[in-house]
């Protein structure tokens, strides 16, 4: 490891105690009684990449598992033409990693009524990689808005989010809001559907890391019995980079997910995902293979 990325790891490891270290005492501190109204969640995720795409990886992966009460559960230019940030084509070796991903959210919920609820929470997340250092990021940020109950089987979500960034490579640094629209039919006591549309506009420190990005997805989930989930689902990426202009990544993302509920608070989970992303500039295409465990926590 270069005397760079031991700063930038530093620098992000940094970050990350101060934002996960307030989030931790914002859960103790925050007011309220235990039980309804309170948003409090954490996660420990262990993943592997066997190409990975430096570019996402400050993008979530698949929407399997259970949610929170306010959660819907480039080549010459693009990443400096780095090949850690586009991935590498069939012809040349993939760049493939470990990482693992601390996240944690508090916040509250207030009832509107019997049919909706709005919603305010902090979260933040770090995520260290094993060998590509200059990917490690740490992200915090604040959402709030409102739940509906549209139907017996029919709810909807509407949601602000703005966050701040902070990576193994400051290039990278950078704020970002936007927001997201979800949809969920309850078709059976164990059957759900979900549809959501997510905007975001990312202002990097390099204009060559900045961007607009639109996501569509859908996703199913069947609850095999009270305790086990099985979840699949589909998404679709595009990201417009302000530089150089016209420059854009499409990414294709399909993953299955199960969770298994061990006590009333904790479960633990397993995911693939297979990413499929293409950069206009380079006119290449990237598959990576994603595999992920993880132990999460609800209060």
């Amino acid at each position: 490891m270069n005397d760079s990325q031991m700063k930038g790891r530093a620098r992000s490891g940094a970050g990350a105690a101060l934002i996960l270290a307030s989030a931790v005492l914002a859960c103790f501190l925050f007011p309220g009684k235990a039980g309804a109204g309170t948003i409090l969640d954490a996660e420990l995720r262990f993943t592997y990449e066997d190409n990975v795409v430096g570019l996402l990886s400050d993008q979530p992966q698949g929407r399997g598992g259970n949610v929170s009460p306010t959660m819907m559960a480039m080549g010459g230019s693009m990443g400096g033409g780095n090949g850690r940030y586009t991935g590498a084509g069939s012809s040349t070796q993939s760049p493939g990693d470990f990482s693992a991903t601390l996240s944690a959210e508090a916040g509250k919920y207030e009832s509107l009524g019997k049919s909706s609820e709005i919603f305010a929470k902090g979260f933040a997340e770090h995520t260290s990689y094993d060998t590509y250092t200059d990917l490690d990021a740490t992200i915090g940020g604040v959402s709030a808005g409102i739940n509906a109950n549209l139907s017996d089987t029919i709810s909807g979500r509407v949601a602000l989010i703005g966050k701040v960034k902070r990576f193994g490579d400051s290039q990278r640094d950078s704020t970002s809001y936007g927001g997201t629209v979800g949809v969920k039919e309850k078709l059976a006591r164990e059957f759900w559907l979900r549809e959501f549309v997510e905007y975001e506009i990312n202002h990097a420190d390099n204009p060559g890391f900045s961007y607009s990005g639109t996501t569509l997805g859908a996703g199913a989930g069947y609850e095999l019995t009270r305790n086990t989930l099985l979840a699949l689902g589909y998404s679709y990426l595009v990201q417009e980079y302000n530089e150089p202009s016209g420059a854009e990544m499409k990414t294709n993302t399909v993953y299955v997910s199960a969770e298994q509920t061990l006590t009333r608070s904790w479960s633990v989970a397993g995911e693939y995902d297979l990413q499929v992303s293409k950069t206009n500039i380079a006119g290449t295409s990237t598959i990576d293979d994603i595999f992920s465990v993880a132990l999460r926590y609800s209060y």
